[in-house]
């Protein structure tokens, strides 16, 4: 299992004050736990998290060098972000190991233009972004992709019907809708007939 090196320090469980300061010096409160491990609470180097957490990076396998010792294999798990400014404020990381199947979340990337929509005039919908997964740390991918471009209308399209990576299992609820191609003409139809059995009521009313 190959890991890229992650500095961390470790910390005191502190007051909300103290980890303010501990960002304005560049530094963002984490926690790193486990199977079988009591929970440590650490800090890391936002320069460094914000490469770890690169485009396609998101489940880098790491070693977290606490305090000088490295020997810490970890994935980043969760984090949270400031709702104004959107940067990192608190981390999670969770420990691995080659053998240990690991739920992550995981976005979904959907390309191409459904011929649903292009050529049938269908209206397209994307109901979920992200899946959830399980998967050992090796086999984690950074993003599910689909070419939706064969598609035509009246499609709903479930995550037990994407095809995974070997190695990845579905932990997402598998009736959950990914997208959904409608036919406009349906509701077009439903409104002609409509239309058109009101219009011998109408005229009916009026000779009366």
């Amino acid at each position: 299992m190959e890991l890229t090196t992650l500095k961390a320090t470790s910390r005191v469980l502190v007051a909300n004050r103290d980890n303010a300061r501990l960002r304005k010096a560049g530094q963002i409160p984490a926690v790193y736990y486990g199977k079988g491990m009591e929970a440590l609470n650490i800090s890391v180097s936002d320069i460094d998290l914000r490469k770890v957490l690169a485009p396609g990076k998101r489940y880098t396998l790491l070693d977290l060098e606490i305090d000088g010792k490295a020997g810490n294999p970890a994935v980043v798990y969760n984090y949270q972000k400031d709702a104004i400014s959107q940067k990192i404020i608190h981390i999670d990381f969770l420990k691995i190991s080659e053998d240990s199947m690991v739920k992550v979340r995981v976005p979904l990337k959907l390309s191409g233009l459904p011929i649903g929509v292009k050529a049938q005039g269908g209206l397209f919908s994307q109901e979920a972004r992200y899946l959830m997964l399980a998967a050992k740390p090796a086999c984690i991918p950074t993003v599910l992709e689909m070419d939706i471009s064969n598609f035509g209308t009246n499609v709903t399209f479930y995550a037990k019907d994407l095809k995974l990576p070997e190695g990845v299992e579905l932990a997402s609820v598998p009736r959950t809708v990914i997208f959904t191609i409608t036919s406009k003409s349906k509701k077009g139809d439903s409104s002609a007939d409509a239309s058109a059995e009101a219009a011998p009521a109408a005229a009916a009313a009026e000779a009366k």
